[in-house]
């Protein structure tokens, strides 16, 4: 982040999981509650002007082993997803694995913006707090508030934070599905490839 912009609070995520007996839903407690923020790596390597928070990661589409041990699940085949989630937090990326998916919160600071890039992934979004301009490749532009929902397919794009001050301190929240994709080709068979460095070459 930019010198003298507020490093955001940690967010409360829950996880659920069943009694291995009675099957009952209970509360998971592999891991903590609280997920921190960590800067949005986009471009790579150039100063970060947002924040993200990875909520939940999958690696498997179904997603396999949410059974809880037992004497019919051993401990290394139980609550597979948990695992590989709390393996993925030493060194979270916002985006979903090749199989799976991310559940990742993006937080934009008062006057800034998320620059122009793609991503292999259909996301589903939901503004959580604030108003944002959704800023194509093409030019085109969206604006969109709080409780607005968005699907991205793989498409070329950019987010600009026009929340006012009075309005959650002039912060952009936004709710993120991110999944994986088959390649989009074009016209000739020309493959449209994931650029996080989009704005660089705009430039």
């Amino acid at each position: 982040m930019s010198a003298g912009q507020r490093q955001p609070e940690p967010l409360r995520r829950i996880i659920t999981t069943h009694d291995p007996i009675s099957g009952r839903a209970t509360f998971s407690n592999v891991v903590g509650e609280q997920v921190s923020f960590t800067g949005f790596p986009v471009p790579p390597g150039k100063p970060t002007t947002s924040n993200y928070a990875l909520a939940y990661s999958t690696t498997t589409f179904p997603v396999q082993g949410l059974s809880p041990p037992s004497s019919a699940i051993p401990m290394c085949k139980a609550n597979l997803d948990v695992k590989h989630y709390h393996s993925r937090l030493s060194d979270p990326s916002p985006l979903n694995p090749p199989t799976g998916t991310s559940c990742t919160i993006i937080e934009v600071p008062p006057g800034s913006a998320v620059p122009m890039h793609r991503t292999v992934t259909l996301d589903y979004g939901v503004v959580v707090d604030g108003t944002t301009e959704l800023v194509l490749d093409s030019g085109e532009k969206k604006s969109m508030t709080k409780g607005d929902v968005f699907v991205q397919r793989g498409t070329a794009h950019a987010w600009r934070n026009m929340t006012e001050k009075h309005d959650n301190s002039g912060i952009l929240r936004v709710f993120f599905v991110f999944q994986p994709i088959e390649q989009v080709r074009l016209e000739g068979g020309k493959v449209v490839d994931q650029d996080l460095n989009l704005s660089l070459r705009e430039a």
